[in-house]
């Protein structure tokens, strides 16, 4: 299950938006979110997550794979426009 986590909610404010394909591209999260998502890994890597930063983790990787399908697809529409 995904967990309501700082990036979820970016994610969401920013598709709210209905972005352009060029936006979406260019989509980086905030720096808090990729502070806390390395916070993360650093714990996962010294063998110290709790459950709760396990779910945590599991949310931005989840998140992270939507948005590189999504980044995806609005490159191929770009190229689609271009030609």
């Amino acid at each position: 299950m995904l967990l309501k986590t700082q990036a979820a909610t970016e994610i969401a404010q920013f598709l709210a938006n209905h972005p352009t394909a060029e936006q979406i591209v260019a989509f980086h999260p905030s720096s808090e979110v990729a502070e806390r998502a390395y916070e993360l890994i650093q714990t996962e890597r010294d063998g110290s997550l709790t459950e709760e930063e396990r779910k945590e983790l599991e949310s931005y990787v989840v998140i992270e794979y939507l948005m590189e399908l999504v980044k995806l697809e609005a490159q191929r529409q770009l190229r689609q426009q271009a030609s």
